[in-house]
């Protein structure tokens, strides 16, 4: 029975074991639990993953967008605000079902990096089974801005014009040099490496002072001669008896050979180079070679120009005359010998009460050196005057083009690349206000008095030719009287005629170092004065600037001997506003005519003609041989069309055509700031660093 029993159930189980019916069904469900797990595993680790992208790639443009934000090496609430407001763009609250989401910022001690954390917990949808139930991301990143061979030009509008309030307060000078500040800090406060950051600044109004930056590189770039509208005290000699003696009177005569000595731009042909008015003679004297710096006119009590002044037989004197010779007006001088038949007694010598308003020819070799001066009589009542050159130029030779025309080749002071030799159409002359007259009672009138006039008679003006006139003392305001009549052009600076402002600087490496060098020795010393030249300031932007110019030399290696990238940042608060009364750049165009070519030039036609050359310097800036980045800004004023194209491509104002250009414009001092704060993160190079 019991051998029965267990020899079925053995029966039984070896059938069983035989069988394979079912067995599927089974395997399958011992199967399923680690294949859902291991699916669940992929799939919520995917989504981790993913999740963990896309929480670096938000920190990573947080980082950014806070470093970008940065100013003056601060890294305050608003900057961090932006890089929260970038990140929250690229990582919302609840992506992937997040929770907890977290992301900090700081800037890294000791640099001016930022550096970021970003945390979130993700839930798995299938992994909680298995006791999994989130991930808990963690996250790091930091960005830094760098510079690499960066050379910056700021031309600056420095004209009366910037005295004016801004929207929120300020005056438009205060605002830009807050700004200009904040972007020199901008700047400095990115990771140079072994690159190099260097700045210049050409300060602007009608003209430029570049003198200090010519002097150090080379003073023979600089002429010898300076011709300036000017004036003559006339002298009154007296002798015994009512006439000069007959031996005063009766002298010969002798003269040099006739010199060239310097080239006369706007008159391009013989015959209005030949009806120009010479400048005055030089005042005679004993001495073999006469100074040209004193120029007093002697006459004898009827009136009558006399020859010498003193005891002495034989005197000598310097007299012009300007010839068109080698298709050029030419300013010619020689030497003059007067020798009187016998020596006559001493006069006395006495102001006649009356002044030449002429042209003269000052020899300034002496302030070629730094600290040099000359003396000159242009004082009241002929007293003798000593001045220094303050530094600016009068621009080197030009010839007139029109208002859509190219620059001809003789046009050198659109040239910005060549170099000056001995030849003195190269050459810039020295720019001295202060022994400079406009030919008209005041700075306002709007013509010089040279035609017939009822009036003159009455206003002590006798016009000698179209150019001279003689002007009685009682007429004329005392020497240092502010917008008197018949004054120099220092007496009418605050009307803006012939301001001369403060020094350019040349290209110099700086640093974080130099912040107060550049805060108070450049920037701080901007004043508001003068008239709106851009052309004055952009020809010289580019000439301190440019690679293949002036300074080539300096402007070419760098040690790491990578690319340079040069930028020239244009502000402006107004329009070009060139003016015929004005002493500027270009000299007084009323009888200069360097730009115009005529006396009668309209002022629409001479702000079309500076336009013209200023958008033509634009163009050279850009142009292959200087690959000069322009950002322009307007201040206080619209974008007018030859701003915004003189602007390189960029994401400001369009052009007429369409084109976004480096042409911004507000009214806002603090805007005015992030303008220059956000074109500093553009020229430098935003990137991660972890």
């Amino acid at each position: 029975m019991g051998g029965t029993i267990f020899s079925r159930l053995r029966r039984d189980m070896k059938r069983l074991a035989r069988d394979q019916r079912g067995n599927a069904l089974i395997l399958t469900a011992a199967a399923l639990v680690p294949i859902i797990a291991i699916v669940g595993s992929a799939v919520d680790i995917g989504r981790g993953y993913m999740a963990q992208l896309r929480l670096q790639q938000a920190c990573d443009a947080g980082v950014l967008a806070g470093r970008r934000s940065m100013a003056a090496g601060t890294y305050g609430d608003t900057a961090k605000a932006e890089a929260t407001k970038m990140f929250n763009f690229n990582y919302p609250g609840n992506m992937y079902g997040s929770t907890d989401v977290v992301f900090t910022t700081q800037k890294l001690t000791g640099t001016t990096d930022v550096s970021g954390t970003a945390t979130a917990r993700v839930p798995t949808a299938i992994m909680y089974i298995f006791g999994t139930s989130r991930f808990n991301l963690v996250v790091n990143c930091s960005a830094k801005l760098e510079i690499s061979n960066t050379d910056v030009m700021l031309v600056l509008d420095v004209t009366g014009s910037m005295e004016e309030k801004t929207s929120d307060g300020k005056t438009r000078m205060l605002a830009m040099q807050n700004a200009a500040k904040l972007f020199f800090t901008t700047m400095t406060s990115t990771n140079v490496g072994d690159g190099r950051l260097r700045f210049g600044m050409v300060p602007y109004a009608s003209t430029v002072n570049v003198g200090e930056i010519l002097r150090a590189k080379n003073p023979a770039w600089l002429s010898d001669y300076t011709l300036l509208p000017s004036r003559s005290p006339i002298t009154k000699l007296t002798w015994t008896g009512t006439s000069a003696p007959a031996a005063v009177t009766g002298g010969t005569t002798a003269d040099s050979a006739w010199t060239n000595i310097i080239p006369i731009s706007g008159f391009t042909n013989s015959t209005d180079c030949s009806a120009l008015s010479p400048p005055a003679d030089s005042a005679p004297t004993a001495t073999a070679t006469p100074g040209m710096n004193r120029t007093a006119r002697l006459v004898d009590p009827s009136d009558t120009r006399v020859y010498s002044d003193d005891t002495g037989k034989i005197h000598y004197y310097y007299n012009y005359r300007y010839t068109y010779t080698s298709s050029k007006c030419w300013l010619q001088q020689r030497k003059r010998t007067y020798t009187q038949t016998t020596a006559a007694a001493k006069p006395s010598l006495a102001f006649r009460n009356q002044y030449r308003y002429e042209d003269r020819l000052f020899d300034v070799s002496a302030l070629k050196t730094a600290g040099g001066e000359i003396t000159v009589d242009t004082g009241s009542s002929g007293t003798n005057k000593t001045y220094k050159w303050s530094g600016c130029i009068v621009e080197r030779q030009t010839s007139p083009f029109a208002s859509t025309a190219s620059p001809p080749a003789e046009a050198l002071d659109m040239d910005v690349d060549t170099v000056p030799t001995a030849d003195e159409a190269t050459k810039w002359r020295m720019y001295i206000p202060e022994i400079t007259y406009p030919r008209a009672i005041s700075y306002n009138n709007s013509v010089p008095y040279f035609a017939v006039d009822s009036k003159n008679s009455s206003r002590g003006i006798a016009a000698v030719d179209k150019q001279v006139l003689t002007v009685n003392s009682s007429f004329v305001s005392a020497d240092g009287t502010k917008e008197g009549n018949w004054m120099p052009y220092p007496s009418y600076w605050s009307q803006g005629g012939g301001v001369c402002p403060a020094a350019a600087k040349n290209m110099t490496e700086m640093t974080a170092a130099d912040q107060t060098t550049f805060d108070e020795d450049w920037i701080d010393k901007l004043e508001p004065l003068g008239g709106t030249y851009h052309d004055a300031g952009m020809a010289w932007g580019i000439r301190l600037l440019s690679p293949v110019g002036l300074f080539a030399a300096e402007n070419t290696y760098v040690k790491n001997e990578r690319p340079i990238y040069r930028h020239i940042i244009f502000m402006t608060d107004g329009e070009m506003a060139p003016s015929m009364r004005n002493f500027s750049t270009q000299g007084y165009e009323y009888l200069m005519q360097r730009v115009g070519g005529s006396f009668n030039m309209t002022s629409g036609e001479q702000m079309a003609r500076h336009n013209n050359r200023f958008s033509r310097l634009c163009e050279i800036a850009k142009d292959e041989n200087h690959n000069i980045t322009i950002w322009v800004i307007g201040f206080g004023v619209n974008l007018n069309a030859q701003l915004i194209n003189c602007a390189s491509p960029g994401d400001g104002a369009a052009d007429a055509g369409g084109v976004s250009k480096n042409a911004f414009q507000t009214n806002s001092s603090t805007e005015l700031e992030n303008i220059f704060k956000s074109i500093a993160g553009k020229i430098s190079r935003l990137r991660l660093s972890q």
